[in-house]
């Protein structure tokens, strides 16, 4: 019994296994997922490299490429470490298997000498004919029957274990040398990766002799991008007093439809007061700016494919010494003739015209506003509302080639990242 206990437990491990396979098989997806991420950007960067006045942008591009590179080389040589992990314990619950194959075989070999030594299961018939009763010679027939059986079955599962097993050695085996292979094949992207950072020293030597010109560019785009947040802080703070009325008009209909308080009281609807720093809403515009808020980290893109170009905040660029960002939003890269899209439903409050920027949208969730510059055709109006991945309008085209939407997020007056709210890609 414990042999056959040791049996089974072996064969359940064995068939367990190609939940192991399940962890790299994510580890394939992800990565292939990635090159297409780079076959993409590489598209993008092609149509913009000839523009000398896109060097910016191509640099900045280039350094996202690189990311995008150098983690499919660590998730291949993770797949491979993965691979051989699954090799190796595979290749060990075949020894055991085999081992108790042979002893299962060695038991088979004693027990057909014995029943040759004693003419043809001749123990087997006085094991039945020394029953006691005809019942228990039945029962006696029955069980060795099921016995046999039993062995035959035992015997069939074990070589049928023992030859998957040894189909999967060999696809795994396959499947190494296609993951060494998709390696070699990185070697030779690696060499592609170091001809883009030659590409890329190139673009910061020649940005570099032209910091004058750089720089003044660089002013000029931030001048259109304050006039775009000047115009959206204004609009935010109209917004939110519009929002304060609505809401003091709902506070004191439902006060009037209560009882009377005390001069001096603190009960009672009216009395409320928002609390410092929150914007007064109605419970409708609580809801939506709560269902917002619970979406961090999980809003779609409003692409629907991009790749950031240019992050939040003021940081000085990473390669170009003396060159310092600001940016209230991100910059996302797109393809030509591609649309923006609303991340969550809301109302349109607004489209800015601010030159240099084209058009923007400007969108309220309750507490919380999305805006979506530089926008050509716009295909939504002022009051509008809007659903989540609904089209807002045609990302704008620059003369460089260049289709970047500028994506900002803010909670009132607070400029929020808006990295940190989209979903993973």
């Amino acid at each position: 019994m414990k042999k056959l206990l040791y049996i089974f437990l072996s064969l359940i491990v064995l068939w367990s296994l190609p939940l192991v396979s399940q962890s790299r098989k994510q580890l394939e997806a992800k990565r292939k997922k990635m090159q297409q991420d780079i076959a993409y950007t590489q598209s993008i960067l092609k149509q913009t490299k000839p523009k000398k006045n896109a060097a910016l942008h191509n640099l900045n591009t280039l350094n996202v490429i690189i990311g995008q590179r150098n983690e499919v080389i660590g998730d291949l040589k993770e797949e491979i470490g993965a691979t051989e992990q699954e090799i190796e314990k595979r290749n060990q619950r075949l020894g055991e298997l085999q081992k108790a194959f042979e002893l299962e075989k060695m038991r088979m070999h004693k027990t057909v000498v014995k029943a040759y030594k004693t003419r043809k299961n001749a123990n087997q018939l006085a094991f039945v004919f020394a029953s006691e009763s005809f019942r228990q010679a039945l029962r006696r027939l029955k069980y060795l029957k099921k016995l046999s059986e039993y062995r035959s079955f035992l015997i069939d599962r074990i070589e049928s274990s023992k030859d998957s097993v040894k189909s999967g050695l060999v696809a795994l085996q396959t499947t190494k040398e296609e993951k060494h292979l998709l390696l070699t094949d990185e070697e030779i992207e690696k060499k592609n990766l170091e001809q883009d950072k030659d590409d890329k020293s190139k673009i910061v030597k020649s940005l570099s002799s032209e910091e004058k010109q750089l720089k003044q560019k660089i002013r000029n785009n931030e001048a259109a991008i304050a006039q775009l947040n000047s115009a959206i802080s204004r609009i935010v703070a109209q917004e939110i007093a519009a929002a304060r009325k609505r809401a003091q008009a709902q506070a004191g209909t439902t006060a009037s439809t209560e009882k009377p308080t005390k001069p001096g009281s603190k009960t009672g609807t009216a009395a409320k007061k928002p609390e410092k720093g929150n914007i007064s809403l109605t419970p409708e515009a609580r809801e939506l700016s709560n269902n917002f808020a619970a979406n961090v980290g999980g809003l779609p893109w409003p692409v629907e494919r991009g790749y950031i170009s240019q992050t939040f905040g003021v940081h000085a660029h990473p390669d170009l010494a003396g060159i310092t960002l600001v940016n209230n939003g991100i910059d996302i890269t797109t393809s030509d003739n591609s649309n923006a899209r609303a991340v969550f439903r809301g109302t349109v409050s607004a489209i800015i015209n601010i030159p240099g920027q084209e058009k923007a949208v400007l969108i309220n969730h309750g507490e919380y506003f999305t805006v979506y510059s530089r926008l050509t055709d716009v295909y939504v109006t002022k009051g509008q509302t809007v659903t989540s991945k609904q089209s807002l309008g045609k990302v704008w085209t620059d003369g460089d080639g260049k289709t970047v939407l500028q994506f900002q997020i803010w909670k009132g007056q607070e400029k929020l990242n808006p990295a940190s709210w989209l979903a993973g890609r």
